[in-house]
């Protein structure tokens, strides 16, 4: 489309609206708050899903599950903490009983923990959605109808139920990471106690290494220096005497506690070596530190009880009714013109076309105080909507009293069911409360009759006070900047629903148009909504995806709305709907789309935004997190396009902030399906409006991740090494978008004038991809980050390498830096653009026994502001043979995104001379050489092209384990062959064999389960 033809035609937006049936979970911002008090947890919600099968054994469960839950929590806080007062919401759907009491703002979407049917990649495996860093809330813990009332089957796979609520609140509360092997964690690690010890905490924690699913011992991997991939380790469960971890094997019958820092209780100390989730988000400092730092206890706030303590929580029965909603419209004379025009529309939409049939609705306005419009009035059909409608304000005068609407709001709820527990209010208002009673007047009468209150602000100048209304009540606020079009008012109107945005722009009475695609889940109740503000009427032109018009008669006009509405009869075709727009004037059109799933059964993809902090204080801390759950029933959706729209009426540009889901930067966990950015580009103090758009890329390449994952950790840890290739489902092309609510600015200083003070993101996900004995080199990857946090690029790297972890730990500006001469694939001195993965070769200066390298890394900026230092590896440099059952292996494949190499060994070891140097056979140059640790090797081998400018398709590079390049069994049998013959050649082969084998096996110390290395310097 030429878009200079069409600049006179001034902008069309297109927002698609899906009602969802699957789930609703919140957003961070109003998920409910658990607070500590008096070393009592109040107020936790635990509601059951509505599509939970009726069973009141459930409740009896859960009850009996937090009991001793909450005695377990008591001994592992160190008699700090204990749940004291818990919400158990029950199904609307369920029946009722008279012990249920109607919820005040409870509700499943802002539950601490959920009780739904399973995730696919959990299954019944408990899990906590966590998008935030170390120390940071989760959303939710889920857990399964199954995992709790089958309880003797649950305990056989995951031990005390109770112990695993414990684990499962360290990542809810205190932000706490897993501290086993996880889908990015390795399995194991080369020690500086010159081991290779099992990912783990404490590392007093015994156990045996064998290969996945068997009794068979591992076998350590010349590829990676740590026991090959296949391997697994099994903690004992029974006659352990470490103490922690909960993060680690709440099963243990020992463990009792966190891993904490005190050196003098060994049995639960906390190593900061070992590469878990953990050590690497939280920089290497031990769970319990974590949470003596959170808001619960930071501050020596609820220190140990001591005596009795009676750690019973008390349960609270409730059950939502219908819903009841009424709509608090300004109506004070700065609301002229356009604004109530606006209003009017968004509202109209709402009543015909969203509010859902059963709901109960009632109108109020104000202005100098409040009249009520409607009682609320149940919607039953389309004449109970029409009547609404009727009833909406046409005229506007005075000055503005919220707080009067919001009372009256109040009243016309109680008035429904004789209370006013669990109605709502939706607020709108453009201007600040200038006649009594004030917001603050009213917080206490919102807060008693137990409402919830969502605030739209629909001007810059909307009173300042506003959002303090949500806050108080468990709402959300939205800002709504003052222009033509109103898809961002609709949004707010449309809370829980989901949306897409797209703009054009058009001639005076030339056609302009675009399309909508309608996803296979979707389909039931499809609307097409245009509106307009200053032309008489538009023409509107929609074909279906078969290439059909749409019959003009399903149009209807409504001229003194300046709107028209298409409902599609029965189900809409799937795909790609076009619309075109004729007008006579330059004008804005607003063209709304919503669609239902065809079934109970269908399950679309929705998009949840989950700011960290809605407000921003520059004088600390000058961004926020912004992320964006993608989801289908639970599943992650990976590899989409993802931006956070951030708008202000400030004279700032919008910000389209690019978001990833690449376990780098802001982002934890790479696909889960959570998309997160910083927000660093405020322009101002005040309002900000966040919205999110979400679509497939162009060449269709998202998916649904049903790869197996792992929540808490399994007595079984077999269940955990899930070595097939990942399930990626194709999702189809689609488009999504919705509001993310406001963000509020204070404290802000134009930096862009004066000094740059954001460094760079700590890089969290350094790796040892390879190491080669041979020629003495390691593989690095890791994923740059930006110049400020994740945003652009970096101006250099520090990659430092030390003999011991505590070096870098302690004095990385100190430490031995690589440079380009140590570097034999790649190039140091290139940075990349964040998010793009970096992936060098270097050259250690040694090799042999016991010789262990540690590395870590950091960005700089052009201003020499340095981000956190990484998490630090190691890589085994000791000389270790081929495993056995891979001596026909001919190939080590490297794979990424882009490209796959395959390189064929030409050079074999001979012998395995006493000094620890190798004798090899060049085959294709028919020579025979020694290597030692000093020798020089000419490099051949072959890696994948790294890119070279930021793609979300880039994907990090996965090393197959394989003997290395000069240890080819079979090219050995061909070189010797020609001197000794095939007998010969068959008998050493043997006896090779059966030599690897026994000095290559693991070894457990039967008295304190360690690994022996008595046999590791083959001097036999």
């Amino acid at each position: 489309m030429d878009i200079d033809k069409l600049q006179p035609f001034r902008r069309i937006t297109f927002i698609l609206y899906i009602f969802f049936l699957c789930f609703n979970v919140s957003s961070s911002s109003n998920r409910n708050k658990v607070v500590l008090t008096d070393n009592k947890y109040q107020n936790l919600i635990i509601a059951i899903n509505q599509k939970v099968p009726v069973d009141t054994t459930i409740i009896d469960r859960i009850k009996d599950l937090f009991t001793d839950g909450s005695r377990r929590l008591f001994e592992a806080t160190n008699r700090r903490a204990y749940w004291k007062t818990i919400t158990i919401l029950v199904p609307k759907t369920w029946p009722a009983n008279a012990n249920y009491i109607l919820p005040k703002t409870e509700s499943f979407s802002i539950a601490n923990i959920v009780i739904d049917l399973p995730n696919e990649r959990y299954e019944d495996n408990p899990y906590t959605q966590q998008p935030g860093s170390c120390g940071n809330k989760g959303e939710y813990i889920h857990l399964t109808p199954n995992f709790i009332l089958n309880k003797i089957n649950s305990e056989n796979v995951w031990g005390p139920v109770d112990k695993l609520l414990v684990h499962e609140w360290g990542h809810l509360q205190w932000g706490l990471f897993d501290e086993y092997p996880t889908e990015d964690t390795p399995n194991f690690y080369k020690h500086s106690n010159n081991k290779i010890e099992a990912t783990r905490c404490s590392l007093a924690v015994k156990g045996q290494y064998k290969r996945n699913g068997t009794d068979e011992e591992c076998y350590l991997d010349p590829d990676t220096g740590v026991y090959e991939s296949g391997c697994v380790f099994y903690p004992d469960t029974k006659n352990q005497t470490a103490t922690a971890s909960y993060m680690y094997g709440q099963f243990i019958d020992s463990v009792t506690s966190f891993c904490h820092s005190d050196p003098s209780d060994p049995l639960g100390y906390h190593d900061v070596e070992l590469p878990h989730k953990h050590n690497t988000v939280c920089g290497s400092r031990s769970a319990w530190d974590i949470i003596l730092k959170t808001q619960d206890f930071k501050g020596g706030v609820n220190q140990p009880v001591a005596g009795y303590v009676d750690t019973t929580p008390t349960f609270t029965l409730m059950q939502p009714t219908d819903r009841r909603v009424v709509l608090v419209l300004d109506v004070s004379g700065s609301m002229s013109g356009d604004r109530l025009l606006q209003q009017r529309q968004s509202a109209t939409h709402y009543l015909l076309y969203t509010i859902d049939s059963g709901s109960y609705v009632g109108i109020v306005q104000f202005s100098n105080d409040a009249q009520v419009l409607s009682e609320l009035v149940e919607i039953t059909d389309d004449n109970s909507r029409e009547a609404l409608v009727a009833v909406l304000p046409t005229l506007v005068d005075g000055l503005t009293s919220i707080g009067s609407g919001v009372l009256k709001g109040i009243e016309v709820l109680s008035r429904g069911i004789q209370t006013a527990k669990g109605g709502s209010l939706l607020l709108l208002t453009d201007g600040g409360n200038n006649v009594s009673p004030d917001i603050n007047d009213v917080l206490d009468d919102v807060d008693n009759a137990g409402v919830v209150v969502d605030t739209i602000a629909f001007s810059s100048s909307a009173d300042p006070n506003l959002e303090n209304l949500s806050d108080v009540s468990g709402g959300i606020s939205f800002y709504f900047i003052d222009t033509e079009e109103i898809s961002g008012l609709n949004s707010a109107f449309e809370a829980t629903l989901y949306s897409d945005a797209v703009a054009t722009v058009g001639g005076s009475f030339s056609s302009v148009g675009d399309s909508v695609i309608v996803d296979s889940d979707l389909g039931k109740d499809t609307v097409f909504s245009f509106s307009w503000i200053n032309s008489n009427s538009i023409q509107v032109d929609l074909t279906s995806p078969d290439g059909n018009l749409v019959d003009q008669s399903l149009q209807k006009v409504d001229l003194s709305l300046k709107a028209i509405n298409i409902k599609i009869p029965n189900i809409a075709q799937d795909g790609i709907w076009d619309f075109s727009i004729k007008s006579t004037s330059t004008d804005t059109v607003t063209v709304n789309v919503q669609s239902s799933p065809q079934t109970a059964d269908n399950c679309p993809i929705t998009v949840v935004p989950l700011i960290g902090d809605p407000s921003i204080d520059y004088t600390t801390e000058p961004y926020t997190i912004i992320c964006v759950a993608v989801i289908k029933c639970y599943l992650p959706v990976v590899g989409a396009d993802v931006f956070a729209i951030i708008e202000s009426s400030n004279a700032c540009q919008t910000v389209e902030l690019l978001l990833f889901d690449n376990g780098a930067g802001a982002d934890v966990t790479k696909d889960d399906g959570i998309y997160c950015g910083y927000f660093l580009d405020a322009c101002g103090d005040g309002r900000y409006s966040v919205a999110v758009k979400v679509k497939s890329p162009e060449k269709n390449t998202a998916f649904v991740n049903m790869a197996k994952a792992t929540g808490s950790l399994p007595i079984n840890p077999d269940s955990t090494t899930n070595k097939e290739l990942p399930v990626f489902v194709p999702t189809g092309m689609f488009s999504r978008s919705a509001s993310g609510g406001v963000i509020q600015v204070t404290g802000y200083v134009n930096r862009s004038r004066t000094t740059d003070v954001v460094s760079p993101s700590k890089i969290i996900d350094l790796r040892v991809l390879a190491t080669s004995y041979s020629e003495q080199k390691v593989v690095l990857q890791w994923t740059a980050v930006g110049d400020d946090l994740d945003t652009g690029n970096a101006t250099k790297y520090e990659l430092k390498m030390a003999d011991s972890f505590s070096e870098l730990l302690t004095n990385f500006a100190n430490a031995r830096e690589i440079n380009n001469i140590d570097v034999i694939e790649g190039d140091i001195t290139i940075v990349r653009p964040a998010g793009v993965v970096e992936r060098i070769g270097l050259r250690v200066p040694t090799r042999g026994a016991n010789q262990t390298y540690f590395f870590a890394i950091r960005a700089q900026d052009e201003a020499s502001n340095y981000g956190d230092v990484s998490n630090i590896v190691s890589a085994n440099m000791q000389y270790i043979p081929p495993i056995p059952y891979m001596l026909n292996s001919t190939t080590v494949s490297l794979t990424s995104a882009d490209t796959t190499t395959t390189k064929h060994p030409t050079s074999v070891p001979v012998t395995i001379p006493a000094n620890n140097s190798t004798t090899t056979t060049d085959l294709s140059q028919n020579t025979t050489t020694t290597v030692n640790g000093t020798a020089n090797h000419t490099d051949s081998t072959q890696y994948p092209t790294i890119p070279t400018s930021p793609t979300k398709s880039t994907e990090p590079i996965e090393a197959t384990a394989q003997p290395p390049e000069n240890e080819d069994r079979t090219a050995l049998w061909a070189s010797l062959g020609a001197v000794v013959g095939i007998a010969l050649i068959s008998l050493a082969v043997f006896g090779i064999i059966k030599f690897v084998g026994k000095k290559n096996k693991v070894d457990i110390d039967p008295e304190n389960g360690q690994e022996m290395t008595s046999s590791q310097s083959f001097e036999e």
